[in-house]
């Protein structure tokens, strides 16, 4: 099934985007951590702080991540009737996907763009039924199907 397909690829996408950030999570948290007990220059004390305050803004992104990682997880078990968040849209041209913003792919020779439902292009598609042509970016694309 495409939509279950595409939503797995996308959940992938995701858990590359969660590793990276825990991985600067970790990062930071070495830098951050300093030895008091030892020598050091002021500047490092300095440099310790804005390591910390990295580090907590790299936590905060990583928390959204994971949630955004849930939201699209529980996708997999659903289909929707209307365009809304979630909603995987299929085109003439490609597959559009609400709800998450991950780089483009193909799938079945079609590229997949994935947007948040903050997006411009959401408002767009929102509302619109199948067969109807929609404008995204400069391309007009007639809406196939969508779940």
């Amino acid at each position: 099934m495409k939509r279950t397909d595409i939503i797995n690829i996308i959940i992938e996408e995701q858990k590359v985007v969660i590793e990276s950030l825990k991985q600067s999570v970790e990062r930071y948290k070495i830098a951050s951590d300093l030895d008091e007990e030892s020598t050091h220059d002021p500047e490092d004390f300095s440099q310790q702080t804005q390591a910390k305050d990295m580090q907590l803004r790299y936590e905060k992104t990583l928390r959204e991540a994971e949630q955004t990682l849930a939201f699209v997880e529980g996708e997999l078990k659903e289909k929707h009737d209307k365009i809304e968040k979630g909603t995987l849209v299929e085109t003439d041209q490609n597959f559009l996907f609400v709800g998450i913003s991950v780089p483009p792919f193909q799938y079945e020779n079609k590229e997949v763009l994935a947007f948040s439902d903050h997006a411009p292009v959401f408002q767009n598609i929102k509302g619109k039924n199948k067969g109807d042509t929609v404008e995204v970016g400069a391309k007009s694309l007639q809406i196939i199907d969508f779940s």
